[in-house]
């Protein structure tokens, strides 16, 4: 898989620890599974790393990714940066690879204070500029980015857009930057893709969503489109969330019930993409959507 290798190519020595907030069922958190998953095991010893397990773990079994894992059991990001440390200084890896912003945010804080001889790379999931100043504390993040995330020896990037955005907010981490594209495990989400699935019917254009049901989603523009799209037109959300509530009061307020369905966290999304006629993708500042392109590499599977 090119993309694994050119993750390998960054890696320092043969010890690689992993490092992710949970095992739930995220993109990000898959991303990093794959990676684990076709890592070159004649070259390298990893190790997976989680805070918690979360609320919908991914079925490492099921996948067939065989990793040595170590859970830290700590609820929050912020409270980890001791434990993390730990972990490093106890296994003695020679590289450390993260994801999410807010993970990155943590460990570019504690790097000053992580061995020096240790490779630290950080992947990033969105679109850095955009997350940070919707947050409301778009301020530290600002000053983070812009003054510690230099401190990373690689920061990847999932697209070009994501890459020019760095570069064009936070200057000082332009020579880190790398640009690499999610793999995705095509052998196994082709097989899940032939589970049955009946909640789409063929006499309707079918139009699939994934993702957490979180403003960044931008999901009052699809209930928004679906108010105005043909009568046989069926759209379908895929994730659970803290807009749930606020999502099915705009789904009765337009009397779309029967248009627009919250089918919830779903363990095999990609039965749904098999089956699905269009993807719906319109998020405020996803750096590059893993469910588009495995639901177009399913799309072109299909015979």
């Amino acid at each position: 898989m090119d993309e694994v290798r050119q993750y390998e190519q960054l890696f320092k020595g043969r010890r690689i620890m992993f490092l992710m907030p949970s095992l739930d069922t995220g993109g990000a958190e898959r991303v990093m599974i794959t990676l684990l998953k076709y890592l070159d095991r004649e070259k390298f010893q990893p190790i997976l790393v989680v805070l918690n397990e979360g609320i919908n773990p991914l079925d490492l079994e099921d996948i067939g990714c065989n990793v040595d894992m170590s859970i830290l059991h700590v609820s929050r990001v912020r409270k980890a940066a001791f434990k993390v440390r730990e972990k490093v200084i106890d296994w003695k890896p020679d590289t450390v690879l993260f994801t999410l912003g807010y993970m990155n945010e943590m460990m570019a804080t504690i790097i000053p204070f992580l061995p020096k001889k240790v490779r630290y790379i950080a992947r990033e999931s969105s679109i850095p500029s955009l997350r940070n100043r919707a947050d409301k504390l778009s301020r530290i993040h600002e000053y983070i980015y812009s003054n510690w995330m230099a401190r990373f020896d690689y920061i990847i990037c999932q697209s070009e857009e994501m890459r020019i955005d760095m570069e064009g907010h936070y200057p000082k981490t332009t020579s880190k930057l790398q640009v690499i594209q999610n793999p995705i495990d095509k052998e196994y989400i082709l097989r899940k893709s032939q589970e049955p699935c009946e909640a789409m019917k063929n006499e309707f254009h079918n139009i699939l969503a994934v993702g957490s049901l979180k403003r960044v989603k931008n999901y009052d523009l699809l209930i928004g489109e679906a108010s105005q799209a043909e009568e046989n037109a069926r759209y379908y959300i895929l994730g659970d969330g803290p807009e749930r509530n606020h999502l099915e009061q705009m789904i009765i307020s337009r009397n779309l019930e029967n248009k627009v369905f919250l089918l919830g966290h779903q363990n095999n999304p990609w039965k749904y993409m098999a089956r699905a006629d269009e993807f719906w993708q319109k998020s405020h500042w996803e750096g590059s959507s893993n469910a588009l392109r495995e639901w177009t590499h399913l799309k072109l599977k299909k015979p």
